[in-house]
């Protein structure tokens, strides 16, 4: 995937992530994915940018634009743990 930095890493990383959708945009990346209510082992920032999204029925739908190296950090951090959060 050529085009907004981070897409090829977060790209490999949401493909372990069944419904996870990558969106590039005019130098970002747009992240969307829906992931179990709490998600064990995040780092203090990605567990405050999960807790951003209310939980509905058990599960967090998460939306975040992937501008540079913090965010990708924790959008990689959020799709590790959402994969290895499948059953």
């Amino acid at each position: 995937m050529a085009g907004p930095r981070f897409a090829d890493e977060l790209g490999a990383a949401a493909a372990r992530v069944p419904g996870a959708v990558l969106t590039e945009r005019e130098g970002y990346v747009h992240l969307a994915l829906t992931v179990p209510e709490a998600l064990p082992g995040l780092s203090e920032r990605t567990a405050a940018l999960l807790d951003a999204f209310p939980p509905r029925g058990g599960r967090r739908d998460v939306r975040i634009d992937v501008r540079n190296r913090q965010w990708a950090a924790m959008a990689l951090e959020l799709l590790g743990a959402a994969a290895a959060a499948q059953p």
